[in-house]
C-alpha cells in the first residue's frame, strides 16, 4: 500500500503502482454467478495467451520502461511490458473508456485518493503489436493515470501471464521482445551465453529473486521490467553502506549510486542512480519476502544484457548484447 503522500518522481511512482497491483493480484475476489458477468473463477483474459513457436514483438522505450504500441476498443496508444505484472492483460479505464464490470478491490494513489479495481465482461478490438483478438474476456480494468505521466497514451499492461507458456528474450538495443516456445536450444542459437542464473518465486509466479551480497550484507534481489531500480533497507544498514562508499549520494537528491553488489555469485556491479529507500519495500508482502534488504533491479541491471526470462524452467539468462 502507498503510504508517502509527497508528489511521486515518475520512476517512483510506477514502482508505487506496482505494490498496488501486486496486492490486488494476491487478493482474493468471490465468483460471479450470472453468465453474463465476469467471474473470478475462470482465468482472466484467456484469449491474450502466444501461440506460435517463435513471436516478436517491437518494443518502444519511454525513459526506462518497454513498451508495445497497440488497441484498445478503437483507443490507441501503449501497452507496458512488465513482468511484475501477473495478469495476462489489464486495462487503464482512465485511458480507455469501461462501464460497469463487478469490483474486486480498492487501490490508492499517493494522495491519498482510491480507485476500483474492476472485472470486465470483455472488451472488444485489442491489438497488442501485430497480435489481434477480436474480443477479450474477463479482463481487468483500474485507473492508472499515475503512469499516464510517463507516456499520456498509456492503455495498460501485458503481463507475464500472457507469455507463461514461452521463454522471453528481451533486447532493449535491438528493441525487441522474441519469445520462444521451445528451450534452450532455441532461444541461446547463435548468442553468447555470459550467465545462467537459478531463480525462485514465492507468493507471485511472476516476480523472480536471487540471492546477493552488498558489500558484506546478504540482500535478496527481485526483477521486474516495468521500474528502473530500488534498494529498500533499514537505516542502521544503508549507513553501513555509506560509510564503507557503497551507496554515493547523485546530483539527484532521490538518487544513489549502489557499488559492490554481487548476484548470485556473479562479479561484483555498480547500479547507479537507483532509488535507496527505508525498508521494507511496498511490494515485499505480496511477494513473499521476509529479507530486510531487497534490491528491486530493472532496467538499470537490464540494459546491459539480452535477457531471457524462462519461467518455466526458473531460469534467467544474461546473453552478450
Amino acid at each position: 500500500m502507498i503510504r508517502d503522500t509527497r508528489t511521486p518522481t515518475l520512476s517512483l511512482a510506477s514502482r508505487r503502482f506496482r505494490a498496488i497491483a501486486l496486492m490486488v493480484l494476491a487478493a482474493v475476489a468471490a465468483p460471479v454467478a450470472a453468465a453474463d458477468t465476469p467471474s473470478a473463477a475462470v482465468p482472466h483474459a484467456p484469449e491474450v495467451r502466444l501461440a506460435g513457436e517463435i513471436v516478436t514483438l517491437p518494443i518502444v522505450m519511454v525513459r526506462e520502461y518497454p513498451f508495445i504500441e497497440g488497441e484498445v476498443a478503437g483507443v490507441k496508444g501503449k501497452l507496458m511490458l512488465d513482468t511484475g505484472m501477473g495478469e495476462p492483460f489489464v486495462i487503464n479505464d482512465h485511458r480507455v473508456p469501461m462501464t460497469g464490470g463487478t469490483k474486486i478491490g480498492t487501490g490508492f494513489f499517493g494522495s491519498g485518493q482510491t480507485f476500483d479495481i474492476r472485472l470486465q465482461a470483455g472488451v472488444d478490438g485489442v491489438r497488442i503489436g501485430a497480435l489481434r483478438y477480436p474480443r477479450v474476456t474477463n479482463v481487468q480494468s483500474q485507473d492508472a493515470r499515475m503512469l499516464e505521466r510517463i507516456t499520456p497514451d498509456f492503455l495498460g499492461w501485458v503481463g507475464q501471464a500472457a507469455f507463461a507458456s514461452h521463454a522471453m528474450k528481451l533486447d532493449y538495443r535491438r528493441l525487441t521482445a522474441t519469445f520462444y516456445k521451445g528451450g534452450p536450444e532455441a532461444f541461446t542459437r547463435g548468442e553468447t551465453v555470459i550467465a545462467v542464473l537459478p531463480f525462485e518465486t514465492r507468493k507471485l509466479p511472476n516476480i523472480p529473486l536471487l540471492p546477493a551480497r552488498i558489500g558484506d550484507l546478504d540482500a535478496i534481489v527481485s526483477l521486474d521490467t516495468g521500474m528502473n531500480g530500488s534498494l529498500a533497507i533499514s537505516e542502521e544498514k544503508r549507513q553501513r553502506l555509506v560509510a564503507a562508499g557503497l551507496i554515493k549520494p547523485t546530483q539527484d537528491p532521490e538518487a544513489f549510486d549502489l557499488h559492490g553488489v554481487r548476484i548470485a555469485g556473479m562479479a561484483a556491479a555498480t547500479f547507479p542512480a537507483i532509488e535507496v529507500e527505508e525498508g521494507p519495500s511496498p511490494s515485499a508482502k505480496s511477494v513473499g519476502i521476509t529479507e530486510d534488504t531487497e534490491l528491486e533491479l530493472g532496467y538499470v541491471f537490464l540494459r546491459n544484457y539480452k535477457t531471457v526470462w524462462d519461467y518455466r524452467a526458473k531460469r534467467l539468462y544474461l546473453l552478450a548484447p
